[in-house]
C-alpha cells in the first residue's frame, strides 16, 4: 500500500487509524467470528496479531466507525446498535513476579474502575472485583470480555524448578478469576480469550466448559498471519524495494520470502498457508532475511524436552498426529508434539483424514533456528555460537568445497558432547550431524532408505552433494565401502555439482574421531581425496 508506513510493534488499532500505517484487513473475518454466540477461544504463536485483534475488535464493539474508513466493515454495521461495553484483561500488563498474582490482577482491575468511574471496594478479592465490574458495566446492557494472553502467568514460570510453587499458585488464582465467568453468563454477551498455548485450558478454564474452541476452526485459519494475496496487496512496494536490493525479479524474492517466512497452516490447504506477519514486517523494513519472530523467544524448555525425548530433526520434519493431540496439552509434560504445534514451531504440512494430521516445521526461519537450538543442547554450547559461528561457517565452507575447513568446524562439535559417549551408537553421532547439518539451512536429509538399506546424512549445497557416514570402533574405509556396495549415491550424482562421499569413524575408549576418508566422483567413478582431514587439537 503505497503511502502506508510499517507498523512496527504496534498492538492498537487507533494507532493504524491515526498514524498512517499499513493495516491489512481481517475486519470481514472477525465479524464473521462475532456472528458466533458464546464465549470464544483461540490459540496462535506469538507475534501473530493476537493483541492486535483484540484491540480491533474492542474499537468495532465500542462504536468507533471512524477508525474503520478504509476497511471492509465500515459500512456493513450499525455503529450505534453493535456497541456494547467492553472489559479488557490484558496479562501482558499484569505484574506477578515481584508481586503476587492476585495483587497483580487487583491493581490492573482497579486501574480499570476507576478510568470506568466505578467504585470498587478495596478489600475485595480479585475474582469479587471482576465479579462487580462485570455486573456495574452490565446495567444497561450486556458486555463483552476480552482476555489477552490467558495462561502468560503460569507459562511464563513452566520448566523453572524453583518457581513451581509460583506456577501453582497462578494456576489456582487463575481457575478461581475465570470461574466468575460461568456464574455471571447473564451479563456477558460475548467473550474472547486468546493464548499461546493450550497449556490452562484444561486446568485453569476448566469450569468454563461452554468455550467454543476455534483454534482449528476451518473458517479462521486465516485470521491471523498474512495470506499470499494479502503480502502482495498491502507489502507489494517493500516486496519491489527487495528485488532490488537482492538484484533479481519481483517474483524470485517472492519465492525467497515464502520459503524464509510462509508455512503456517492449520488446516493444511495450501491456499490458506500464512505468513509470520512479525518476521514479514520486520523484512520489509531491513530487507535482509534474518530469524525475526524466533529471536524474540526462547524455546529452551521445549528443546531441552526434545533432546531428552531423542526426537531428531527427521521427526519433526514429517511427523503423523491425532487430533487429539494437537488439542491436548500437560502441563506435568510441558514438552511435547501438540505445544510445538501450538506454539507455532511445527504446522500442519496436510491434512490426512478428519483425525489426522502430518506435522512439520513451517519454513525456514523456524526450522534452522531449531536446529540451531537443538545442537546447542547436544553439544552444552550458547545458541548464539552455535547460531552464528559454527552454523555458518560451516554452510559457507561447505558451499565452497573446502572440506579440511569444514571438518575443522564439525569434528569438535561431535566431540564435545556432554554425555557419555562409550555408551552411545552410530545413531547417537548420526543424530547430532544431521541437526548440525540442518542448522547450516542447507537441504539436509537424514537416513533415506533405498533398495540396499538406509544411508546417514546427505548435504545438498548450490554446487556440491555430500554423503556421511558414521562408523564407531571400526574405519572410515568401511563406511565409504557400504556408501559404495549399497549404491547409496547413484540417487544424488547432479552432473552439475560435485559429488563427496565421506567417511568417518570414532573411538569410543579415546572419545573422539580418529579417521575421516573423502572420495569424489570423476570420470565415472569415486576418487579419493588427499589430505589429512581430522583435525589436529
Amino acid at each position: 500500500m503505497k503511502g502506508k508506513k510499517l507498523a512496527i510493534g504496534i498492538q492498537s488499532f487507533v494507532h493504524f487509524h491515526e498514524g498512517g500505517l499499513i493495516y491489512v484487513d481481517k475486519t470481514e473475518k472477525i465479524y464473521e467470528m462475532m456472528q458466533i454466540s458464546g464465549y470464544h477461544f483461540i490459540v496462535r504463536p506469538r507475534r501473530f496479531g493476537k493483541s492486535l485483534f483484540l484491540n480491533t475488535l474492542a474499537s468495532i464493539y465500542e462504536g468507533r466507525k471512524e477508525r474503520f474508513e478504509e476497511t471492509w466493515i465500515y459500512d456493513k454495521v450499525d455503529w450505534e446498535k453493535i456497541k456494547r461495553p467492553v472489559l479488557r484483561i490484558d496479562f501482558t500488563q499484569i505484574g506477578y513476579n515481584s508481586q503476587t498474582l492476585e495483587v497483580g490482577l487487583c491493581n490492573y482491575l482497579q486501574s480499570f474502575a476507576k478510568r470506568e468511574g466505578i467504585d470498587i471496594p478495596q478489600n475485595f478479592e480479585a475474582r469479587e472485583m471482576f465479579k462487580s465490574l462485570i455486573e456495574t458495566l452490565a446495567k444497561e446492557k450486556s458486555i463483552v470480555i476480552l482476555i489477552d494472553e490467558y495462561e502468560m502467568p503460569v507459562t511464563d514460570f513452566v520448566g523453572i524448578e524453583k518457581e513451581r510453587e509460583k506456577m501453582e499458585e497462578n494456576m489456582r488464582t487463575l481457575k478461581k478469576f475465570y470461574s466468575v465467568m460461568k456464574g455471571a453468563s447473564d451479563y456477558i454477551h460475548k467473550a474472547y480469550i486468546t493464548g499461546v498455548t493450550k497449556i490452562g485450558k484444561i486446568g485453569i478454564l476448566s469450569d468454563l466448559n461452554m468455550l467454543n474452541d476455534l483454534t482449528l476452526d476451518r473458517r479462521f485459519t486465516t485470521l491471523f498471519g498474512y495470506t499470499e494475496n494479502e503480502l502482495r496487496k498491502y507489502y507489494g512496494e517493500f516486496i519491489e524495494a527487495a528485488a532490488a536490493e537482492y538484484k533479481t525479479s519481483t517474483e524470485a524474492i517472492l519465492a525467497r520470502i515464502k520459503q524464509h517466512y510462509n508455512g503456517y497452516s492449520w488446516d493444511g490447504i495450501e491456499e490458506n498457508k500464512v505468513y509470520n506477519p512479525f518476521s514479514i514486517v520486520n523484512f520489509c523494513q531491513s530487507l535482509r532475511f534474518r530469524n525475526y519472530w524466533f529471536n524474540t523467544g526462547t524455546p529452551t524448555v521445549l528443546v531441552r524436552g526434545a533432546r531428552q525425548e531423542q526426537i531428531t530433526m527427521e521427526d519433526l520434519e514429517h511427523f503423523e498426529a491425532s487430533g487429539n493431540l494437537l488439542e491436548n496439552a500437560n502441563l506435568s509434560r510441558f514438552y511435547s508434539l501438540s505445544l510445538l504445534f501450538q506454539a507455532g514451531y511445527l504446522t500442519i504440512k496436510e491434512v490426512l483424514d478428519d483425525d489426522s494430521y502430518l506435522l512439520g516445521f513451517p519454513n525456514q526461519e523456524v526450522r534452522d533456528a531449531f536446529a540451531s537450538y537443538l545442537l546447542a543442547e547436544y553439544v552444552d554450547k550458547e545458541w548464539a555460537h552455535m547460531e552464528y559461528t559454527i552454523a555458518h561457517k560451516l554452510k559457507r565452507f561447505l558451499e565452497d568445497q573446502k572440506l579440511k575447513e569444514a571438518f575443522e568446524v564439525f569434528v569438535p562439535v561431535i566431540t564435545s558432547t556432554g554425555y557419555d559417549i562409550t555408551k552411545h551408537t552410530e545413531g547417537f553421532f548420526h543424530t547430532i550431524m544431521h541437526v548440525l547439518m540442518y542448522s547450516t539451512g542447507l537441504t539436509v536429509f537424514s537416513e533415506l532408505q533405498n533398495a540396499h538399506g538406509r544411508l546417514d546424512t546427505v548435504c545438498v549445497a548450490k554446487k556440491a552433494v555430500y554423503i556421511f557416514e558414521f562408523k564407531i570402533n571400526s574405519t572410515a574405509a568401511s563406511a565409504l565401502t557400504q556408501i559404495k556396495t549399497q549404491n547409496y549415491a547413484a540417487q544424488f550424482r547432479v552432473q552439475e555439482k560435485a559429488f563427496y562421499i565421506i567417511g568417518v569413524n570414532f573411538v569410543t575408549a579415546d572419545k573422539k574421531i580418529n579417521e575421516i576418508l573423502v572420495e569424489k566422483w570423476e570420470n565415472d567413478a569415486f576418487v579419493q581425496v588427499e589430505g589429512e582431514f581430522v583435525p589436529k587439537f
